[in-house]
């Protein structure tokens, strides 16, 4: 199987190689960044023969590209498990945003190699985030069509609002040295709440 120029391993031991492969080079973006990173760099710290890390994959890109793809559907997943089951919006979202900030803070180098697209090729960095909105877009708007989302609102908009929301706050927990499960819930009720009831207090007009 070819796809973004890496190649799947066929047996238990190529898998293991392969593994090693993207460890290290998980590591070493994340550390160095894409550009001060070469081949020759993670050949040497996987330890595997040279001619090996081409079985795999055509180029560096290829390698990152893959990492990439990996992130994006291990958070899907991850947000997937967490909300299965669940019918309203907001115990969704509640759900969903925890299960991010989760994996985040298993895996804190995902923010890195995720951030590294922008400055490898900006249209990569767009498209990673141009689909998680649009997958966004479709299953908000199952909810608008129920009733449980305004109609007047942007979706795009909104889906981006929510991925910034999940981004940020996730940074929020990664900035803690360490953090209990029950600080990152108060800290995703705190941001529940702005939802649902905005960040502004009712004003009583002036009387004159």
């Amino acid at each position: 199987m070819i796809t973004n120029g890496f190649r799947l391993p066929k047996t238990k031991i190529g898998e293991k190689t392969f593994q090693k492969i993207i460890r290290t080079g998980r590591k070493l973006f994340s550390i160095n960044g894409f550009q001060a990173t070469s081949i020759n760099d993670i050949i040497a710290k996987s330890r595997v023969a040279a001619g090996t890390f081409y079985i795999y994959f055509d180029n560096k890109l290829a390698l990152y590209l893959y990492l990439l793809n990996e992130y994006r559907h291990k958070i899907r997943q991850a947000s997937s498990q967490a909300i299965s089951g669940l019918k309203d919006r907001k115990s969704i979202e509640r759900e969903g945003l925890k299960a991010f900030i989760m994996y985040v803070k298993q895996d804190p180098l995902a923010y890195k190699v995720i951030w590294e697209s922008l400055f490898i090729d900006a249209k990569i960095f767009q498209e990673y985030y141009q689909s998680f909105a649009e997958s966004y877009m479709y299953h908000l708007q199952k909810h608008v069509d129920i009733g449980e989302i305004r109609p007047d609102l942007d979706l795009e908009t909104l889906s981006y609002v929510l991925m910034g929301i999940a981004n940020f706050v996730g940074l929020q927990i990664l900035f803690r040295d360490k953090v209990q499960e029950n600080e990152i819930d108060f800290v995703v009720d705190a941001a529940m709440k702005i939802l649902e009831n905005g960040i502004y207090s009712e004003k009583k007009a002036l009387s004159h």
